[in-house]
């Protein structure tokens, strides 16, 4: 009799306690990863397949009609990928694009940047993800620090880089596409065979993908050939676990890592066909993903809240059968899944630069996934002051373990000998950036660990939380306020449409106050606002509001806050009007009481 291993581990499941199905979530990988991770690491260790370049060229081998990538009434089978690629790096080496050189790429999720991404890789050089969000002085720095000396650039976008002078001045040469510019002309004029991919070592940088900037400017993180194939390889046995028929929506910037290593690096190392849209759209997304017939979404928390509030009646007219992501927040989380059908979510915990990660595939809601055990010392929960903003060390100078339910700084191990490329922290272009992220003697004398700047808690059965960002955690009255945490009680007050919480100070007082810039749906009301924050903690509840028309954020829906805390309580700030809290409600704040609180005579 055949044994089918899915149908007897769900039995299993509803008989066992979370921690029991985290075990059994475990077996469900063995079969993809014998299938394909093992195989491929395998691979990448005797040198068969250094890239996603070498992946590509097999894929356009074995299955050359097989549907690669999709957009519209684009459509590229793995031959036809393997085509523009080679095109795009004939160019590319006609500019002077050599081994180790970086390309800065600038557009929009498409089949083409797809193709000029991996074109750069094929010439030999390191593709510069610039997020297409950035302009102005922000755009100068993330070019000038790639140290290109090529771009290409989408239509949509070159007046930007028009308008740059330090940009053009930078660069030898820049090709517009798009719209049959620039780079399809030369494309066209180049040779028809096939271009050779320049030979690369496994740990190469394949492309510079950006920090989201949310706290300054982005910084680029290097990743190299190996990070990417094992990303690709090991999501997909751990997350995704594409079968024959599968086909993966991807709606998330190409520029970010989410998209690129874990979307697409898990379809080409799979033959699993992606189907891309341009933007974020919440009113056409289900509508896509029938039109394409996808059966996987990968997601960003923002993006599940959008769906849901754009359709509060539901879709299930699809055959989506599981969404794999990160930040689905748990008020999200349950309608996210009941009102869309989908069978199953599987929640991760990484960022681009971190050597390790984090996943959740039992389903367990809010959970960003399962702590490793503490004796293998790889991740760790240590105590932070978020007032001093320093790690607590005990009497030898060494951090202090956080116990269960504590929150603390999730830290991971820098090994001294590197063994898979997914511990490896391969740090920045910029290498005070890349010290700063690494904290010393942590247990014992020597030791090295990644800082995630994240803070976590775990509980009892080992499922991880995530809490806030340290920066973004605050001290009020002598407690810690995760703005995080408050936000989420707070999106849920009648008539809010969004909602962030940052901390600010307001001397003579001590300590930080909370600050909730609201987004309504209509007019702000007051009164319910003030109803629903006083189902927190006292000191949790926000001292301030400010009342916004929309939440800057970026190419990935992180809220950038900075103007949030540039404008701080000032009442004549053009960012929106502002509301104390009184002991009776939220008032409006004008000049006078806007004095008051500052001289001390106003009660926070």
């Amino acid at each position: 009799m055949k044994l089918d291993l899915d149908k007897s581990l769900a039995r299993l499941e509803e008989k066992l306690s979370p921690r029991g199905k985290v075990l059994t979530s475990g077996l469900r990988s063995v079969k993809p990863l014998a299938k394909v991770f093992l195989p491929t690491f395998a691979r990448m260790k005797t040198g068969k397949i250094r890239s996603l370049v070498d992946v590509l060229l097999e894929n356009a081998r074995v299955d050359p009609r097989g549907l690669a990538v999709e957009m519209d009434d684009v459509r590229l089978d793995w031959n036809a990928l393997d085509r523009m690629t080679s095109q795009i790096a004939h160019v590319l080496a006609a500019d002077g694009v050599k081994k180790g050189d970086t390309v800065a790429l600038l557009g929009a999720n498409s089949p083409f940047y797809l193709a000029a991404m991996l074109g750069v890789s094929r010439a030999g050089g390191t593709a510069a993800l610039i997020n297409n969000n950035l302009d102005g002085p922000p755009l100068d720095h993330a070019i000038r620090v790639s140290k290109a000396r090529v771009l290409l650039v989408e239509s949509e976008y070159a007046e930007r880089i028009e308008a740059r002078p330090a940009v053009i001045e930078q660069m030898d040469v820049i090709h517009r596409y798009g719209r049959g510019d620039g780079l399809e002309i030369a494309m066209d004029r180049a040779p028809r065979h096939a271009f050779e991919p320049v030979p690369v070592e496994i740990d190469d940088d394949f492309v510079y993908i950006y920090t989201s900037g949310t706290t300054g400017l982005p910084k680029p993180c290097r990743v190299s050939h190996e990070r990417t194939l094992s990303a690709g390889a090991g999501f997909h046995a751990l997350m995704m676990r594409f079968e024959p028929g599968d086909k993966l929506y991807l709606v998330l910037p190409l520029y970010h890592a989410s998209a690129l290593l874990i979307g697409v690096g898990s379809c080409m190392v799979t033959r699993t066909p992606v189907a891309l849209r341009r933007h974020f759209s919440a009113s056409a997304f289900w509508d896509d993903v029938r039109r394409y017939d996808a059966t996987a979404i990968l997601y960003i928390g923002e993006l599940c809240r959008y769906l849901v509030n754009t359709h509060p009646q539901g879709d299930k007219s699809h055959r989506v059968r599981v969404a794999v992501g990160n930040g689905l927040r748990p008020d999200v989380w349950v309608p996210f899944q009941e009102l869309f059908g989908i069978p199953e979510i599987r929640e991760f915990y990484a960022a681009t630069e971190a050597p390790g990660f984090l996943f959740n595939t039992t389903g367990h809601v809010g959970a960003i996934g399962v702590m490793p055990p503490e004796v293998l010392n790889w991740m760790r929960l240590v105590k932070f002051d978020v007032d001093a903003e320093e790690h607590v060390r005990d009497a030898r100078g060494f951090c202090v373990p956080a116990a269960r339910g504590e929150v603390g700084e999730l830290v991971v191990r820098l090994p001294k000998r590197l063994k898979l490329a997914i511990t490896e922290f391969r740090g920045y272009t910029d290498e005070e950036a890349t010290k700063k992220k690494i904290l010393e003697n942590v247990f014992e004398k020597g030791d090295r660990y990644f800082r995630s700047g994240d803070l976590l808690r775990v509980d009892e059965d080992g499922y991880a939380y995530f809490v806030d960002r340290i920066g973004d955690t605050f001290r009020c009255k002598g407690e810690n306020v995760s703005t995080a945490e408050v936000a989420d009680v707070l999106s849920a007050a009648p008539g809010v449409e969004e909602v962030t919480v940052i901390g600010v100070r307001v001397p003579p007082h001590d300590g930080q106050f909370g600050l909730a810039a609201v987004v309504p749906k209509g007019e702000f009301d007051p009164v319910s606002f003030f109803e629903t924050a006083k189902t927190l903690p006292s000191y949790a509840q926000p001292r301030f509001v400010r009342v916004l028309g929309e939440l800057q954020k970026t190419g990935t829906f992180k809220v950038q806050k900075a103007e949030l805390r540039r404008d701080g309580i000032d009442p004549n700030a053009a960012s929106g009007p502002i509301y104390l809290r009184t002991e009776q409600g939220y008032v409006r704040m004008d000049e006078a009481l806007h004095r008051a609180v500052l001289a001390g005579e106003a009660r926070l």
